[in-house]
């Protein structure tokens, strides 16, 4: 702006720069759109502007351009009018405003201070303070809890607009500090993270350790995720069966199973063992394009809305090969997850296939999206629930409850189908209860963890057993 600019009187682009700087303060301005120009009549171009403000609401009006000629080139004899639509010459853009209010608290589900406790004040975060902006929850809703003074905006003398004073309100997260508090102590001191979901609205009950900022790679549990896709596109059925074998070739490489056993046979005692052998060429046939796709679905490589620190889950989109998809069909390749993320995919299952994208506070409106129908959702819960009866995740059982589970053990370094080294192994459990009418989703994820079964499984059924 400043370089089409002209005239004796032409300001530095300092000058400039800070003319338009005060002026945008004053008014709190938050976007300006210029509409059509006039045609030029008299050294003079009228142009339509819209200037949304933050606290003034919307401003209209005129910007009134004269031209200049100096020496040979044209460009616009500017003055501080220009600024804004409506100003006058000589006149000063000014603000004048009363007390700030008192800001509202970040409370837990039950009504307390979030920030009470260590977990929870980790997730609510700090208000601004001497120059320093909000963090956590406090700087998401940080204009729901700051409110604001009553204010006067003013071009020179006269009053454009007034507003007044709103009260800072309280934000109301769904955390529920006992079950924060179980969730870390069942973590103990093992690196990794837990996340814990209500299906039915997405409202996050708890997080612990790494359970948002630490995409791994989600191993088996991904599984749940490509039988869904497959069973609602009929690549497999329930009555589906499979050759039981060691591994599976795919683009002209072996792929394993876990400690190179062998298994297969129906599908659901080839989902409660949890056959490479069986889901890798499985997602191979699905394809790329439908696994991605139905990844995305389910929550993949779209950013968390409204969780502070949340990092994307991502399954990549160049997938090359059979190998490559039936791979990250597996939960391997170059997927990444959170425990967050994980424990979304089972809830999505346990609403019936609906997925409500996971959320941190009350004010924040549920978003719904229909991922599978609502007997694939069925079908793969008593899959699930075969994991924890008779599969890889009896240690997740509860006596009395229905738990629908799946074990993931993701390999940070391949072992090309040798024996499986804890330490090189992450492990996973992705979890609902009570299956028939699912209270609570939960997943677990242990860097360097070893099998989900054995690890993470465990831990998953004292969390449900706390949130039930």
């Amino acid at each position: 702006m400043w370089r089409n600019t002209a005239g004796e009187d032409r300001p530095s682009q300092d000058e400039f720069e800070a003319s338009y700087a005060q002026a945008r303060r004053a008014a709190g301005v938050r976007a300006v759109r210029a509409g059509r120009l006039s045609p030029l009549e008299d050294g003079r171009v009228r142009v339509p502007v819209t200037v949304r403000t933050r606290d003034f609401g919307t401003l209209y009006g005129f910007v009134n351009l004269t031209t200049a000629d100096v020496d040979g080139h044209g460009g616009v004899d500017w003055d501080p009018s220009m600024r804004l639509p409506g100003l006058r010459k000589g006149e000063e853009v000014r603000r004048r405003s009363g007390k700030r209010p008192k800001r509202g608290d970040v409370l837990a589900a039950g009504g307390n201070l979030l920030a009470q406790d260590p977990i929870g004040a980790g997730i609510a975060g700090v208000p601004p303070e001497d120059g320093d902006p909000p963090t956590g929850l406090e700087r998401i809703y940080d204009d729901r809890l700051a409110g604001r003074p009553s204010s006067t905006l003013r071009f020179g003398d006269r009053v454009i607009k007034k507003v007044k004073a709103r009260k800072g309100r309280d934000v109301h997260s769904t955390v529920r500090l006992g079950l924060s508090r179980a969730a870390q102590s069942a973590l103990g001191a093992k690196l990794g993270g837990v996340a814990v979901i209500r299906p039915r609205d997405g409202a996050v009950l708890a997080l612990a350790g790494l359970a948002v900022s630490a995409p791994q790679a989600p191993g088996s549990t991904f599984k749940i995720i490509t039988v869904s896709g497959a069973l609602q596109e009929g690549v497999a059925k329930l009555s589906s069966s499979y050759p039981v074998r060691q591994f599976a070739t795919l683009s002209g490489v072996k792929l394993y199973n876990a400690s190179s056993e062998s298994c297969g046979g129906s599908l659901s005692v080839s989902f409660a063992e949890s056959c490479n052998s069986v889901f890798a060429p499985m997602g191979a046939d699905l394809g790329r394009k439908r696994l991605v796709r139905y990844a995305k679905r389910f929550g993949f490589n779209s950013r968390p809305k409204q969780i502070p620190a949340a990092k994307p889950s991502t399954i990549a989109q160049d997938l090359k090969d059979d190998l490559a998809v039936g791979a990250a069909a597996i939960g391997q390749e170059r997927d990444l997850a959170t425990p967050l993320q994980m424990a979304s995919v089972g809830a999505t299952i346990a609403n019936g296939g609906v997925r409500v994208r996971p959320r941190l506070a009350r004010e924040e409106r549920k978003v719904k999206r229909r991922v599978v129908r609502k007997r694939v959702a069925r079908q793969v819960r008593d899959l699930m629930i075969g994991v924890v009866r008779g599969g890889t995740g009896t240690a997740a059982a509860i006596p009395g409850v229905t738990v629908a589970g799946k074990t993931g053990t993701a390999e940070l370094v391949t072992t090309h189908g040798g024996p499986q080294d804890d330490a090189n192994t992450n492990a996973w459990f992705v979890a609902f209860a009570p299956a028939e009418d699912p209270e609570v989703a939960v997943a677990v994820m242990l860097v360097g963890g070893g099998f989900g079964g054995d690890s993470a499984a465990p831990i998953a059924r004292q969390v449900l057993q706390a949130a039930l």
